[in-house]
């Protein structure tokens, strides 16, 4: 392991250092003899190991590896060992991802081992349409490696409003050969499968998770109205974390599943009254007629928050945000945002098992 510093800045104050990577986080070390600002300075070169930057330091190794790990745990080192491994075209195409997962990187972690695991991920998207159209480019913007997905409708004019993944000229074709398309033109890396299906059962469902075998799903779709409850199960019972994004109205939300983390969607109990004033309205609204008020910011928001979840799930570099705490965004209240959360039922018929 050699340790390299992080791009970060520092300036001296009297006997202390004061360290800035990210502005909303400032680190001050006491440094009244150098010796801090040296260390600094040899892991900003990089190439040594801690025997080294203790032999360059006249300290003791076991002094300068506590040092190392100080830093390590504000998430100012990378090994330099796990750097460097990418070829120029890769190194330049994924440019940004890796100045962004530099903030995440760690010893044990560098920013390509992050990278890494995104190019070696397969996700299973279910429905090309107004969510999925957004979340699919930045899952291929971030490098997903492999993506799978299902959809069963054709491009129609009222698309436009809210699909960018389509162009007029598409109108009347097959959605999902035309989002696979528009997938390999972006990135001819990336493997992708379209599936020309309707989902119709939990069974088929099941199978498909099973088979295809992804690391998350991503689901957009909203009929039938059991839809969610049967990808939870395929998704629980597979191990897959399941990622999900909607609209209601004025209001949209996004959350996610870990299964055998958090609460699955099963978890989250039908009120005993069912004309109870909240579920009636809900009752009232699914079985009345829903025409879809998904504009392009709508979708673009949904679908961008559906995709960091995704990241989260892919990469480990934080915990899901979403995972049983499902984000409600307000679009009649400025876009706030909000936080609900589904209590874990241990009798849980698909989950309270595991």
């Amino acid at each position: 392991m050699r340790p390299r510093l992080k791009t970060l800045a520092w300036e001296r104050a009297g006997d202390e250092l004061r360290l800035v990577y990210d502005p909303r986080d400032r680190l001050v070390l006491p440094d009244p003899d150098g010796t801090v600002e040296k260390l600094l300075h040899l892991l900003r070169e990089g190439g040594r190991t801690v025997a080294e930057l203790a032999g360059e330091l006249s300290l003791p190794v076991a002094d300068v590896s506590a040092a190392v790990a100080a830093l390590d745990a504000e998430r100012l080192l990378e090994d330099g060992d796990r750097l460097g491994k990418l070829g120029p075209g890769d190194a330049e195409r994924h440019f940004s991802n890796l100045a962004f997962l530099e903030s995440f990187g760690t010893l044990a972690s560098s920013r390509e081992d992050l990278l890494g695991r995104l190019r070696e991920s397969h996700v299973l998207v279910l429905g090309t349409g107004g969510l999925n159209s957004n979340t699919i480019p930045h899952l291929a913007g971030l490098g997903v490696g492999r993506m799978t997905l299902l959809d069963r409708d054709t491009v129609d004019p009222r698309n436009f409003a809210r699909q960018y993944l389509y162009r007029w000229d598409d109108v009347g074709s097959r959605k999902v050969a035309r989002a696979a398309d528009w997938v390999r033109a972006f990135d001819p890396s990336i493997e992708v499968e379209a599936i020309d299906l309707g989902v119709e059962s939990p069974e088929q469902l099941d199978e498909l998770v099973g088979r295809t075998r992804p690391d998350v799903v991503a689901s957009g779709i909203d009929r039938p109205n059991e839809i969610d409850l049967w990808v939870n199960a395929a998704c629980v019972r597979h191990g897959v974390p399941f990622v999900r994004g909607g609209m209601w109205v004025t209001s949209g939300t996004v959350w996610s599943v870990a299964p055998g983390v958090s609460a699955c969607r099963a978890c989250v109990p039908p009120t005993a009254d069912p004309d109870a004033p909240d579920l009636a309205a809900i009752r009232l609204y699914r079985d009345g007629a829903r025409p879809n008020r998904g504009i392009g910011p709508v979708a673009g928001l949904l679908g961008a928050y559906g995709a960091f979840e995704v990241l989260r799930y892919l990469t480990g570099f934080e915990p899901p945000a979403y995972a049983g705490r499902p984000l409600i965004v307000d679009f009649a209240g400025g876009c706030a945002t909000s936080r609900t959360e589904w209590p874990r039922n241990p009798d849980c018929d698909v989950c309270g098992g595991r």
